[in-house]
C-alpha cells in the first residue's frame, strides 16, 4: 500500500545523495546503540515491525534480521526521494522481508492495532508535528507491543577546545529549529512523552559519542551549516559572507589533532501499549 501524504513535514537537511550518504553511515555509528536497544525489546521471529521515518535505511536491516523470514519489516517514509533511496539500500542488502510506505509518519494509512514495534530514530527532532507523529505511532502498535524512539539532545553538543564559530552555528541552527516548530533538546523529554500517551513501563537509556579530526562526524556541524546555508540566510539568522567566515574558522579548528567533538546525546525511550489499550 502507498499514500501520499497531503502536507508532508519539511526536511531541512534535504534529500540528495550526499544525505543518502550520511544517513547510511549514521545507521553504522549507531548500528551499536540499536542492536543494544533491541537486544531490550521482545520482537522475535515473526514479529511485524514499522520503522518510521526510515529514509534510506534506517534501522530496516537490523530488524529484517530479528523478526526473520517469517516476519514482516514495514518503512515509512514522507519524501518520496528517500523511498527510492530505500529501495535502491533494501535491494543492495537482499531484505526480502521489507516493504516501503510513501506517507506522512502522522497519517500513515496503515493498520493501526498491527505492528508489535514502532519505531523512529532522529525524527521527532526533525518534524514540526511530534506530538502527531507520537499519536500515530501508539495507535500503529498493537495492544501489549512495543513503542520505541530515539532522538538527540544538544545537551552535550561541544567541541574542546571551545571555538567561538561553533558556539555561533550551533545558536544559529538551534534557533532555525525552533523557528520551524523543532526542538534540539527534545531527547530529554522522550519518557514524559511516552507515559502521557498510555505507555506502561516506560524506561530509558543514554549515550554519546566523541569524535576527533579523522571521524567523518567531526565536521557535522559544518556540513549542516552548509546544508541550511539558504534557510539560515532567509531566516536572517546569518548573513552569507559570515557563514563563510564561520565554516572557514571551524573547518581549521576541527581539523586540529588536538580539537575532539561530543555529539548530541542520543536518548533512547520505550514502552508497552496496556492490553486494555
Amino acid at each position: 500500500m502507498t499514500t501520499t501524504p497531503s502536507t508532508p513535514s519539511p526536511y531541512l537537511l534535504g534529500a540528495r545523495d550526499e544525505e543518502r550518504r550520511r544517513l547510511i553511515f549514521q545507521g553504522e555509528l549507531l548500528k551499536d546503540d540499536t542492536h543494544a536497544l533491541l537486544d531490550r525489546l521482545p520482537l522475535g521471529k515473526g514479529g511485524r515491525a514499522l520503522d518510521v521515518g526510515c529514509g534510506p535505511l534506517g534501522i530496516m536491516d537490523a530488524l529484517s534480521e530479528r523478526v526473520g523470514k517469517t516476519g514482516q519489516v514495514t518503512g515509512v517514509d514522507a519524501e518520496p526521494r528517500m523511498i527510492e533511496m530505500a529501495r535502491r539500500t533494501i535491494d543492495e542488502h537482499r531484505l526480502s522481508n521489507v516493504s516501503l510506505t510513501s506517507a506522512d509518519a502522522a497519517d500513515t494509512g496503515l493498520p493501526q492495532s498491527f505492528f508489535d514495534l514502532v519505531h523512529t530514530r532522529l525524527v521527532l527532532m526533525n518534524v514540526p508535528h511530534t506530538d502527531q507523529v507520537l499519536d500515530e505511532m501508539v495507535a500503529l502498535t498493537k495492544p501489549g507491543g512495543t513503542v520505541a524512539v530515539q532522538d538527540v539532545d544538544w545537551l552535550t553538543r561541544i567541541c574542546e577546545p571551545p571555538h567561538p564559530s561553533w558556539d555561533r552555528l550551533v545558536t544559529a541552527i538551534a534557533e532555525l529549529w525552533r523557528r520551524n516548530g523543532m526542538d534540539v533538546l527534545l531527547g530529554r523529554r522522550l519518557p514524559g512523552m511516552l507515559r502521557r500517551r498510555g505507555l506502561q513501563d516506560v524506561q530509558v537509556q543514554a549515550s554519546t559519542h566523541v569524535f576527533q579530526h579523522t571521524d567523518p562526524y567531526q565536521t557535522l556541524l559544518v556540513d549542516r551549516a552548509e546544508l541550511c546555508r539558504s534557510a539560515l540566510t532567509e531566516h536572517d539568522l546569518i548573513t552569507d559572507a559570515e557563514l563563510d567566515d564561520h565554516i572557514e574558522a571551524l573547518s581549521r579548528h576541527l581539523d586540529d589533532p588536538g580539537t575532539l567533538v561530543v555529539h548530541a546525546t542520543l536518548f533512547q525511550a520505550w514502552g508497552t501499549r496496556p492490553v486494555n489499550a
